[in-house]
Protein backbone atom coordinates (compact mmCIF):
# COMPACT_ATOMS: atom_id res chain seq x y z
CA UNK A 1 0.00 0.00 0.00
CA UNK A 2 1.48 3.21 -1.13
CA UNK A 3 2.28 6.44 1.40
CA UNK A 4 -0.93 7.84 0.22
CA UNK A 5 -3.36 5.74 1.14
CA UNK A 6 -1.55 5.42 4.68
CA UNK A 7 -1.91 9.27 5.50
CA UNK A 8 -5.45 8.81 7.58
CA UNK A 9 -4.41 6.52 10.04
CA UNK A 10 -1.81 8.86 11.20
CA UNK A 11 -2.17 12.21 13.61
CA UNK A 12 -4.06 11.47 16.56
CA UNK A 13 -1.88 10.23 18.85
CA UNK A 14 -2.13 13.32 21.20
CA UNK A 15 -6.05 11.88 21.49
CA UNK A 16 -5.07 8.66 23.24
CA UNK A 17 -7.21 7.82 26.63
CA UNK A 18 -4.77 7.29 29.78
CA UNK A 19 -4.57 3.26 29.86
CA UNK A 20 -6.37 2.04 33.26
CA UNK A 21 -4.68 0.84 36.18
CA UNK A 22 -4.61 -3.46 35.86
CA UNK A 23 -7.35 -3.83 38.39
CA UNK A 24 -10.38 -3.25 36.54
CA UNK A 25 -13.58 -1.91 37.76
CA UNK A 26 -16.15 -4.28 37.72
CA UNK A 27 -18.70 -1.93 35.80
CA UNK A 28 -16.91 -1.36 32.20
CA UNK A 29 -17.45 1.50 29.89
CA UNK A 30 -18.53 0.01 26.44
CA UNK A 31 -18.67 1.69 23.28
CA UNK A 32 -20.91 -0.72 20.58
CA UNK A 33 -19.91 0.87 16.80
CA UNK A 34 -22.49 -0.64 14.36
CA UNK A 35 -24.40 0.86 10.90
CA UNK A 36 -28.00 1.75 12.36
CA UNK A 37 -29.99 1.20 15.22
CA UNK A 38 -33.51 1.33 15.95
CA UNK A 39 -36.14 2.04 16.21
CA UNK A 40 -35.26 3.39 12.27
CA UNK A 41 -33.87 0.35 11.24
CA UNK A 42 -34.65 -3.10 12.61
CA UNK A 43 -33.14 -5.93 10.87
CA UNK A 44 -30.58 -8.55 11.86
CA UNK A 45 -27.53 -6.55 13.10
CA UNK A 46 -29.70 -3.75 14.69
CA UNK A 47 -31.24 -6.34 15.92
CA UNK A 48 -28.68 -8.37 17.84
CA UNK A 49 -26.58 -4.68 18.30
CA UNK A 50 -29.66 -3.35 19.97
CA UNK A 51 -29.72 -6.51 22.47
CA UNK A 52 -26.14 -6.81 23.12
CA UNK A 53 -26.27 -3.44 24.09
CA UNK A 54 -29.63 -3.55 26.12
CA UNK A 55 -28.42 -6.39 28.28
CA UNK A 56 -24.81 -4.82 29.42
CA UNK A 57 -26.72 -1.75 30.01
CA UNK A 58 -29.13 -3.88 32.54
CA UNK A 59 -26.19 -5.62 33.86
CA UNK A 60 -24.71 -2.26 35.23
CA UNK A 61 -22.28 -1.48 32.65
CA UNK A 62 -22.17 2.39 30.61
CA UNK A 63 -22.95 1.34 27.42
CA UNK A 64 -23.27 3.78 24.70
CA UNK A 65 -23.67 3.00 20.65
CA UNK A 66 -22.20 4.89 17.88
CA UNK A 67 -23.79 4.42 14.40
CA UNK A 68 -25.58 6.03 11.31
CA UNK A 69 -28.15 8.33 11.55
CA UNK A 70 -29.60 10.13 8.14
CA UNK A 71 -27.35 8.33 5.46
CA UNK A 72 -28.73 9.76 2.19
CA UNK A 73 -29.89 13.20 2.71
CA UNK A 74 -28.14 16.42 3.92
CA UNK A 75 -26.65 19.53 2.08
CA UNK A 76 -23.31 18.43 2.85
CA UNK A 77 -21.64 15.03 3.30
CA UNK A 78 -21.47 15.24 7.13
CA UNK A 79 -24.53 16.78 8.69
CA UNK A 80 -23.48 16.88 12.36
CA UNK A 81 -24.68 14.02 15.11
CA UNK A 82 -27.15 14.01 17.64
CA UNK A 83 -27.28 12.59 20.93
CA UNK A 84 -30.59 10.44 21.91
CA UNK A 85 -31.62 7.79 23.89
CA UNK A 86 -33.59 4.72 23.03
CA UNK A 87 -35.15 2.31 26.04
CA UNK A 88 -32.08 3.03 28.36
CA UNK A 89 -29.77 2.53 25.67
CA UNK A 90 -27.48 5.99 24.42
CA UNK A 91 -26.77 7.12 21.28
CA UNK A 92 -24.71 8.92 18.84
CA UNK A 93 -26.08 9.38 15.30
CA UNK A 94 -23.43 10.78 12.45
CA UNK A 95 -25.69 12.23 9.54
CA UNK A 96 -24.05 11.56 6.56
CA UNK A 97 -25.32 11.96 2.90
CA UNK A 98 -23.14 9.26 1.80
CA UNK A 99 -23.20 10.11 -2.24
CA UNK A 100 -21.82 13.67 -1.33
CA UNK A 101 -18.55 12.45 -0.11
CA UNK A 102 -15.49 13.64 -2.11
CA UNK A 103 -15.12 10.34 -2.89
CA UNK A 104 -17.92 8.18 -2.28
CA UNK A 105 -16.38 5.04 -3.25
CA UNK A 106 -13.29 4.78 -1.23
CA UNK A 107 -15.36 6.74 1.46
CA UNK A 108 -17.54 3.24 2.14
CA UNK A 109 -14.87 1.62 3.34
CA UNK A 110 -11.97 3.92 4.35
CA UNK A 111 -13.39 7.22 5.67
CA UNK A 112 -10.97 10.03 7.30
CA UNK A 113 -14.02 12.18 7.91
CA UNK A 114 -15.71 9.74 9.94
CA UNK A 115 -12.00 8.20 11.87
CA UNK A 116 -11.97 12.14 12.93
CA UNK A 117 -15.42 12.16 14.32
CA UNK A 118 -14.51 8.97 15.70
CA UNK A 119 -11.67 10.67 17.38
CA UNK A 120 -13.24 12.67 19.46
CA UNK A 121 -16.10 10.87 20.52
CA UNK A 122 -13.22 8.42 22.35
CA UNK A 123 -11.93 10.86 23.68
CA UNK A 124 -14.77 12.82 24.98
CA UNK A 125 -16.12 9.12 26.62
CA UNK A 126 -12.84 6.94 26.93
CA UNK A 127 -14.35 3.18 26.80
CA UNK A 128 -12.49 1.01 28.57
CA UNK A 129 -13.19 -1.17 24.88
CA UNK A 130 -15.08 -0.99 21.61
CA UNK A 131 -17.55 -3.66 19.85
CA UNK A 132 -18.01 -3.36 16.16
CA UNK A 133 -20.52 -4.89 14.82
CA UNK A 134 -20.60 -3.69 11.37
CA UNK A 135 -18.59 -1.24 9.34
CA UNK A 136 -21.35 -0.65 6.77
CA UNK A 137 -21.76 2.62 7.08
CA UNK A 138 -18.96 4.11 9.55
CA UNK A 139 -16.28 2.61 7.29
CA UNK A 140 -13.42 0.56 7.93
CA UNK A 141 -11.13 3.43 8.96
CA UNK A 142 -12.28 3.56 13.48
CA UNK A 143 -10.93 0.54 13.36
CA UNK A 144 -7.55 1.78 12.97
CA UNK A 145 -8.61 5.33 15.08
CA UNK A 146 -9.35 2.94 17.57
CA UNK A 147 -6.51 0.76 17.86
CA UNK A 148 -3.82 4.03 17.42
CA UNK A 149 -5.90 5.52 20.67
CA UNK A 150 -4.98 2.02 22.37
CA UNK A 151 -8.35 1.06 22.77
CA UNK A 152 -9.20 -2.94 22.86
CA UNK A 153 -11.45 -3.46 19.50
CA UNK A 154 -13.32 -6.58 19.17
CA UNK A 155 -15.31 -7.28 15.62
CA UNK A 156 -18.29 -9.16 15.57
CA UNK A 157 -18.71 -10.47 11.81
CA UNK A 158 -22.22 -10.26 11.08
CA UNK A 159 -22.28 -10.59 7.45
CA UNK A 160 -19.43 -10.78 4.81
CA UNK A 161 -18.78 -6.83 4.28
CA UNK A 162 -14.95 -7.37 4.83
CA UNK A 163 -15.19 -9.73 1.74
CA UNK A 164 -17.64 -8.44 -0.84
CA UNK A 165 -19.10 -4.45 -1.06
CA UNK A 166 -22.21 -6.61 -2.07
CA UNK A 167 -21.81 -7.69 1.53
CA UNK A 168 -23.54 -10.90 0.38
CA UNK A 169 -20.75 -13.02 -1.12
CA UNK A 170 -24.14 -13.44 -4.21
CA UNK A 171 -23.20 -12.63 -8.25
CA UNK A 172 -26.02 -10.27 -9.51
CA UNK A 173 -26.62 -13.46 -11.65
CA UNK A 174 -28.04 -14.87 -7.99
CA UNK A 175 -25.03 -17.39 -8.38
CA UNK A 176 -22.41 -17.71 -5.13
CA UNK A 177 -19.22 -15.88 -5.14
CA UNK A 178 -16.81 -17.82 -3.25
CA UNK A 179 -14.90 -14.33 -2.84
CA UNK A 180 -11.92 -15.53 -4.30
CA UNK A 181 -12.21 -13.19 -7.42
CA UNK A 182 -10.36 -10.37 -9.02
CA UNK A 183 -10.70 -6.95 -8.98
CA UNK A 184 -12.24 -6.87 -12.32
CA UNK A 185 -14.67 -9.78 -11.14
CA UNK A 186 -15.90 -7.88 -8.78
CA UNK A 187 -16.42 -4.60 -10.84
CA UNK A 188 -18.37 -6.27 -13.54
CA UNK A 189 -20.72 -8.12 -10.61
CA UNK A 190 -21.00 -4.39 -9.00
CA UNK A 191 -21.48 -2.53 -12.47
CA UNK A 192 -23.50 -5.00 -14.13
CA UNK A 193 -26.68 -3.55 -14.68
CA UNK A 194 -24.90 0.29 -14.63
CA UNK A 195 -26.36 2.06 -17.72
CA UNK A 196 -22.74 3.59 -17.71
CA UNK A 197 -21.59 -0.24 -17.94
CA UNK A 198 -23.72 -1.37 -20.67
CA UNK A 199 -22.41 1.93 -22.83
CA UNK A 200 -18.72 1.25 -22.28
CA UNK A 201 -19.12 -2.28 -23.05
CA UNK A 202 -21.20 -1.66 -26.38
CA UNK A 203 -17.70 0.66 -27.49
CA UNK A 204 -15.40 -0.90 -26.45
CA UNK A 205 -13.88 -4.41 -27.20
CA UNK A 206 -13.86 -7.11 -24.89
CA UNK A 207 -10.18 -7.34 -24.56
CA UNK A 208 -10.49 -3.78 -23.17
CA UNK A 209 -13.37 -3.62 -21.16
CA UNK A 210 -11.57 -4.53 -17.83
CA UNK A 211 -9.03 -2.62 -17.97
CA UNK A 212 -10.92 0.33 -18.70
CA UNK A 213 -13.14 -0.84 -15.51
CA UNK A 214 -9.69 -0.83 -13.41
CA UNK A 215 -8.77 2.27 -14.35
CA UNK A 216 -11.94 4.25 -13.69
CA UNK A 217 -12.32 2.79 -9.95
CA UNK A 218 -8.99 4.69 -9.07
CA UNK A 219 -10.36 8.00 -10.86
CA UNK A 220 -12.47 9.82 -8.35
CA UNK A 221 -13.45 12.17 -10.75
CA UNK A 222 -14.96 9.57 -12.73
CA UNK A 223 -16.03 6.90 -10.57
CA UNK A 224 -17.93 9.19 -8.27
CA UNK A 225 -20.39 9.79 -11.15
CA UNK A 226 -24.07 9.09 -11.24
CA UNK A 227 -23.86 5.41 -12.51
CA UNK A 228 -20.35 4.91 -11.33
CA UNK A 229 -20.71 6.13 -7.41
CA UNK A 230 -21.44 3.04 -5.09
CA UNK A 231 -20.43 0.38 -7.71
CA UNK A 232 -17.01 1.64 -8.79
CA UNK A 233 -15.01 0.93 -6.01
CA UNK A 234 -10.70 0.52 -6.36
CA UNK A 235 -11.69 -3.33 -5.25
CA UNK A 236 -7.49 -4.05 -5.29
CA UNK A 237 -7.04 -1.29 -2.64
CA UNK A 238 -10.52 -2.18 -0.94
CA UNK A 239 -9.26 -5.99 -0.46
CA UNK A 240 -5.91 -5.19 0.51
CA UNK A 241 -7.43 -2.58 2.86
CA UNK A 242 -10.15 -4.31 4.42
CA UNK A 243 -7.70 -7.79 4.78
CA UNK A 244 -5.23 -5.50 7.01
CA UNK A 245 -7.65 -3.39 8.77
CA UNK A 246 -9.58 -6.69 10.61
CA UNK A 247 -6.38 -7.98 11.40
CA UNK A 248 -5.79 -5.13 13.83
CA UNK A 249 -8.63 -5.83 15.84
CA UNK A 250 -7.96 -7.26 19.16
CA UNK A 251 -10.50 -10.06 18.73
CA UNK A 252 -12.80 -11.19 15.56
CA UNK A 253 -15.72 -13.06 16.65
CA UNK A 254 -17.73 -15.38 14.21
CA UNK A 255 -20.98 -16.75 15.09
CA UNK A 256 -21.15 -19.62 12.61
CA UNK A 257 -18.24 -22.03 11.61
CA UNK A 258 -19.35 -21.61 8.07
CA UNK A 259 -18.89 -17.66 8.12
CA UNK A 260 -15.54 -18.42 9.91
CA UNK A 261 -14.42 -20.84 7.17
CA UNK A 262 -15.67 -18.50 4.45
CA UNK A 263 -12.93 -16.03 6.13
CA UNK A 264 -9.92 -18.70 6.86
CA UNK A 265 -10.87 -19.43 3.12
CA UNK A 266 -9.92 -16.28 1.69
CA UNK A 267 -7.11 -15.68 3.27
CA UNK A 268 -7.85 -13.38 6.33
CA UNK A 269 -5.39 -14.26 9.41
CA UNK A 270 -7.20 -12.10 12.05
CA UNK A 271 -7.52 -13.53 15.69
CA UNK A 272 -10.67 -15.45 15.24
CA UNK A 273 -12.99 -17.24 18.04
CA UNK A 274 -16.64 -18.82 17.65
CA UNK A 275 -18.74 -17.25 19.72
CA UNK A 276 -22.58 -17.96 18.84
CA UNK A 277 -25.47 -15.25 18.92
CA UNK A 278 -27.05 -15.02 22.21
CA UNK A 279 -31.31 -14.10 22.22
CA UNK A 280 -33.23 -11.65 24.03
CA UNK A 281 -36.41 -14.20 24.48
CA UNK A 282 -38.07 -11.68 26.71
CA UNK A 283 -40.73 -12.44 24.19
CA UNK A 284 -41.72 -15.94 25.14
CA UNK A 285 -43.56 -14.33 27.97
CA UNK A 286 -46.03 -13.23 25.41
CA UNK A 287 -45.77 -16.82 23.52
CA UNK A 288 -49.04 -19.23 23.40
CA UNK A 289 -48.54 -22.17 20.85
CA UNK A 290 -52.19 -22.19 19.56
CA UNK A 291 -53.22 -25.47 17.43
CA UNK A 292 -55.52 -25.41 14.56
CA UNK A 293 -56.84 -29.38 14.01
CA UNK A 294 -56.20 -30.61 10.53
CA UNK A 295 -54.44 -27.57 9.22
CA UNK A 296 -50.65 -26.87 9.28
CA UNK A 297 -49.94 -23.12 9.11
CA UNK A 298 -46.51 -21.92 7.24
CA UNK A 299 -44.78 -18.60 8.11
CA UNK A 300 -42.12 -16.48 6.63
CA UNK A 301 -40.41 -14.00 9.13
CA UNK A 302 -38.01 -11.05 7.90
CA UNK A 303 -37.27 -8.47 5.14
CA UNK A 304 -39.18 -9.14 1.63
CA UNK A 305 -36.29 -8.65 -0.11
CA UNK A 306 -34.91 -11.05 -3.19
CA UNK A 307 -31.81 -12.45 -1.53
CA UNK A 308 -33.92 -13.69 1.06
CA UNK A 309 -36.08 -16.13 -1.15
CA UNK A 310 -39.52 -15.16 -0.47
CA UNK A 311 -40.58 -15.72 -4.05
CA UNK A 312 -39.24 -19.59 -3.51
CA UNK A 313 -41.64 -20.23 -0.67
CA UNK A 314 -44.43 -18.69 -2.57
CA UNK A 315 -43.86 -21.06 -5.46
CA UNK A 316 -43.69 -23.66 -4.10
CA UNK A 317 -46.94 -23.17 -1.69
CA UNK A 318 -49.04 -22.85 -4.66
CA UNK A 319 -48.06 -26.30 -5.99
CA UNK A 320 -49.72 -27.78 -2.95
CA UNK A 321 -53.26 -29.39 -3.53
CA UNK A 322 -55.84 -26.66 -4.30
CA UNK A 323 -57.85 -28.47 -1.40
CA UNK A 324 -54.92 -28.07 0.97
CA UNK A 325 -56.10 -26.91 4.16
CA UNK A 326 -52.40 -25.38 4.81
CA UNK A 327 -51.90 -21.52 5.48
CA UNK A 328 -48.75 -19.63 4.45
CA UNK A 329 -48.19 -16.20 6.13
CA UNK A 330 -46.02 -13.51 5.32
CA UNK A 331 -44.22 -11.00 7.94
CA UNK A 332 -42.16 -8.54 6.29
CA UNK A 333 -42.67 -5.18 4.77
CA UNK A 334 -43.64 -5.17 1.36
CA UNK A 335 -42.32 -1.39 0.34
CA UNK A 336 -38.70 -2.13 0.83
CA UNK A 337 -38.18 -3.73 -2.73
CA UNK A 338 -41.09 -2.15 -4.56
CA UNK A 339 -40.68 -4.34 -7.39
CA UNK A 340 -40.30 -7.49 -5.96
CA UNK A 341 -43.26 -7.31 -4.32
CA UNK A 342 -45.04 -6.86 -6.69
CA UNK A 343 -44.04 -10.07 -8.26
CA UNK A 344 -44.93 -11.73 -4.90
CA UNK A 345 -48.27 -10.46 -5.28
CA UNK A 346 -48.33 -11.88 -8.44
CA UNK A 347 -47.40 -15.18 -7.49
CA UNK A 348 -49.86 -15.17 -4.48
CA UNK A 349 -52.63 -14.56 -6.56
CA UNK A 350 -52.80 -18.12 -7.22
CA UNK A 351 -53.79 -19.36 -3.69
CA UNK A 352 -55.91 -18.29 -1.36
CA UNK A 353 -54.64 -19.32 1.41
CA UNK A 354 -51.65 -16.76 1.32
CA UNK A 355 -51.87 -13.51 3.63
CA UNK A 356 -49.22 -10.64 3.83
CA UNK A 357 -49.47 -9.88 7.13
CA UNK A 358 -47.57 -6.74 7.18
CA UNK A 359 -44.91 -5.50 9.92
CA UNK A 360 -44.81 -6.16 13.26
CA UNK A 361 -42.90 -4.92 16.92
CA UNK A 362 -40.73 -7.23 18.55
CA UNK A 363 -43.00 -7.37 21.63
CA UNK A 364 -45.42 -8.97 19.25
CA UNK A 365 -43.22 -11.67 18.05
CA UNK A 366 -44.07 -14.29 20.58
CA UNK A 367 -47.80 -13.23 19.07
CA UNK A 368 -46.89 -14.58 15.96
CA UNK A 369 -44.61 -17.28 16.34
CA UNK A 370 -48.08 -18.34 17.93
CA UNK A 371 -50.11 -18.18 14.26
CA UNK A 372 -47.32 -20.80 12.79
CA UNK A 373 -46.64 -24.39 13.34
CA UNK A 374 -43.74 -23.96 10.67
CA UNK A 375 -41.21 -21.16 9.88
CA UNK A 376 -39.78 -21.31 6.61
CA UNK A 377 -36.12 -19.87 5.88
CA UNK A 378 -35.44 -19.75 1.95
CA UNK A 379 -32.77 -17.42 1.68
CA UNK A 380 -30.58 -17.62 -1.25
CA UNK A 381 -26.89 -16.10 0.21
CA UNK A 382 -25.30 -18.02 2.17
CA UNK A 383 -26.57 -16.07 6.10
CA UNK A 384 -24.85 -16.00 8.69
CA UNK A 385 -26.22 -17.17 11.62
CA UNK A 386 -30.06 -15.91 10.59
CA UNK A 387 -31.56 -14.88 14.37
CA UNK A 388 -35.60 -16.20 13.12
CA UNK A 389 -34.27 -19.64 13.34
CA UNK A 390 -33.31 -19.67 16.73
CA UNK A 391 -36.33 -17.44 17.50
CA UNK A 392 -38.68 -20.19 16.13
CA UNK A 393 -36.93 -23.00 18.08
CA UNK A 394 -37.00 -20.99 21.30
CA UNK A 395 -40.95 -21.86 20.71
CA UNK A 396 -40.44 -25.33 19.50
CA UNK A 397 -41.60 -24.39 15.87
CA UNK A 398 -39.58 -26.52 13.39
CA UNK A 399 -37.60 -24.32 10.67
CA UNK A 400 -37.65 -25.58 6.79
CA UNK A 401 -34.38 -24.14 5.86
CA UNK A 402 -32.14 -23.95 2.51
CA UNK A 403 -29.44 -26.19 2.87
CA UNK A 404 -26.74 -23.49 2.79
CA UNK A 405 -24.13 -21.53 5.04
CA UNK A 406 -25.58 -20.49 8.61
CA UNK A 407 -29.24 -22.13 8.01
CA UNK A 408 -27.70 -25.63 7.85
CA UNK A 409 -25.39 -25.21 10.89
CA UNK A 410 -28.71 -24.40 12.94
CA UNK A 411 -31.03 -26.60 11.01
CA UNK A 412 -30.13 -30.55 11.32
CA UNK A 413 -32.38 -32.53 8.88
CA UNK A 414 -34.81 -34.67 10.15
CA UNK A 415 -34.31 -33.77 13.49
CA UNK A 416 -35.14 -30.23 14.44
CA UNK A 417 -36.49 -29.25 10.52
CA UNK A 418 -35.64 -30.18 7.45
CA UNK A 419 -33.17 -28.59 4.28
CA UNK A 420 -34.13 -28.10 0.50
CA UNK A 421 -31.76 -27.88 -1.69
CA UNK A 422 -30.86 -23.72 -2.63
CA UNK A 423 -33.52 -22.32 -4.83
CA UNK A 424 -35.17 -25.37 -5.85
CA UNK A 425 -38.62 -24.83 -5.67
CA UNK A 426 -39.58 -28.92 -6.11
CA UNK A 427 -37.55 -29.74 -3.19
CA UNK A 428 -38.63 -27.09 -1.18
CA UNK A 429 -42.42 -28.15 -1.99
CA UNK A 430 -41.15 -31.43 -1.43
CA UNK A 431 -40.43 -30.70 2.27
CA UNK A 432 -43.48 -28.76 2.97
CA UNK A 433 -45.78 -31.74 1.50
CA UNK A 434 -43.85 -33.82 4.23
CA UNK A 435 -44.70 -31.63 6.89
CA UNK A 436 -48.44 -31.99 6.09
CA UNK A 437 -48.84 -35.58 5.07
CA UNK A 438 -45.73 -37.82 6.76
CA UNK A 439 -47.36 -38.94 10.35
CA UNK A 440 -46.26 -37.80 13.55
CA UNK A 441 -43.03 -35.77 11.83
CA UNK A 442 -43.90 -32.37 12.93
CA UNK A 443 -43.98 -33.70 16.22
CA UNK A 444 -40.97 -35.42 16.24
CA UNK A 445 -39.15 -31.87 14.93
CA UNK A 446 -40.79 -30.41 17.90
CA UNK A 447 -39.00 -33.10 19.70
CA UNK A 448 -35.48 -32.58 18.37
CA UNK A 449 -35.44 -28.58 18.86
CA UNK A 450 -32.76 -28.36 21.60
CA UNK A 451 -32.31 -25.50 24.32
CA UNK A 452 -31.51 -22.02 22.76
CA UNK A 453 -28.62 -19.91 24.19
CA UNK A 454 -29.65 -16.79 25.64
CA UNK A 455 -28.29 -12.90 25.69
CA UNK A 456 -27.02 -13.81 29.39
CA UNK A 457 -25.28 -16.19 28.43
CA UNK A 458 -23.77 -14.40 25.14
CA UNK A 459 -23.09 -11.48 27.27
CA UNK A 460 -21.33 -13.50 29.93
CA UNK A 461 -19.03 -14.64 26.64
CA UNK A 462 -18.43 -11.17 25.67
CA UNK A 463 -17.51 -9.97 29.16
CA UNK A 464 -15.03 -12.09 29.49
CA UNK A 465 -13.67 -11.14 26.05
CA UNK A 466 -14.01 -7.38 26.59
CA UNK A 467 -11.85 -8.46 30.26
CA UNK A 468 -9.30 -10.50 28.75
CA UNK A 469 -8.21 -7.67 26.27
CA UNK A 470 -8.50 -4.80 28.95
CA UNK A 471 -6.36 -6.45 30.78
CA UNK A 472 -3.38 -6.81 28.25
CA UNK A 473 -1.36 -3.16 27.44
CA UNK A 474 -2.33 -1.72 24.66
CA UNK A 475 0.53 -1.29 23.36
CA UNK A 476 1.35 -5.29 23.07
CA UNK A 477 -0.73 -7.29 20.62
CA UNK A 478 -2.73 -9.40 22.76
CA UNK A 479 -3.43 -13.32 21.48
CA UNK A 480 -7.19 -14.65 20.70
CA UNK A 481 -6.50 -17.88 21.19
CA UNK A 482 -7.52 -19.74 18.08
CA UNK A 483 -5.56 -21.53 15.64
CA UNK A 484 -4.99 -18.85 12.53
CA UNK A 485 -3.80 -21.29 10.17
CA UNK A 486 -2.73 -18.59 7.74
Amino acid sequence: MNDGRRRRAVGLSDLRPQVEPASLPRVMRILLATSFFPPQHRAGTENYTFGVASGLVKAGNEVRVLCAGRWADGRRYFNGHTDESYQGVSIRRLHLNWAKAPDPNRYLYDNPIVAKEVARYLTQIRPDVVHITSCLTLSASMIRIIKQMRIPVIITLTDFWFLCPRITLLRRNSELCSGQTTATDCLRCMLGESKSFRVVSSILPESLIDACLVRVSQRPSISRLRGMRGMALDITHRKEYLRETLGMADCVIAPSKSLENVFRQNGFCAPMRIVPYGHDLSWLQSYARRTEPNKVRFGYLGQIISIKGVHLVLQAFTTLPPESSATLSVFGDLNKEPPYSEQLRRIAANSSNIQFKGTFTREQLGEILGQLDVVVVPSVWYENSPLVIQEAFAAKIPVVATDLGGMSELVQHQVNGLLFERSNVQDLAHQLRRVMNEPGLLERLRAGIGAIKNMDDELHELGKVYREFMKTPQDQTAPCPSDRRC
